[in-house]
């Protein structure tokens, strides 16, 4: 019969595999030279606004989200109302990191897509996923 992990060392595990994973591909990224610069100033501007306008409707709806959960876990502290808490605030630093004025101010180029400001948005995605995941394990 097969030994069952603890949730927290399958959590762990699953999270380990997946960064390595990550490294793998990161590194497995072929160079793309970059194309000669097109202006097409018209239409990153229009990209920019929808971006910015997304991102600033899911920061609204997950900052009262955040507040919600913070309250559900004054009445019922819980591992469970934890991981809801834990998740909604990655996502909301995820809302937040991918809204294309953030790394203008910290001083990064807007369009360029590089900087922090390029992977920030996913490991935050990351962070609420492993919650999720050890949440369902347990």
């Amino acid at each position: 019969m097969a030994r069952e992990l603890a949730p927290l060392t399958k959590t762990a595990a699953v999270a380990v595999v997946a960064a390595i994973c990550g490294v793998v591909a990161g590194i497995a990224l072929p160079v793309v030279p970059m194309p000669p610069p097109i202006d097409h100033h018209a239409i990153v501007e229009t990209f920019v606004r929808v971006q910015f306008a997304v991102s600033t409707f899911n920061l609204v709806l997950l900052a009262a989200l955040v507040v919600a959960y913070v309250g559900l876990y004054r009445d019922l502290p819980n591992k469970y109302t934890l991981s809801l808490l834990i998740t909604s605030i990655a996502l909301f630093l995820y809302a937040l990191s991918s809204n294309p004025l953030v790394p203008l101010a910290f001083g990064f180029p807007p369009i360029t897509g590089l900087g922090p400001f390029t992977f920030l948005p996913n490991f935050f995605v990351g962070v609420a996923v492993v919650v999720l995941f050890y949440q369902s394990q347990t």
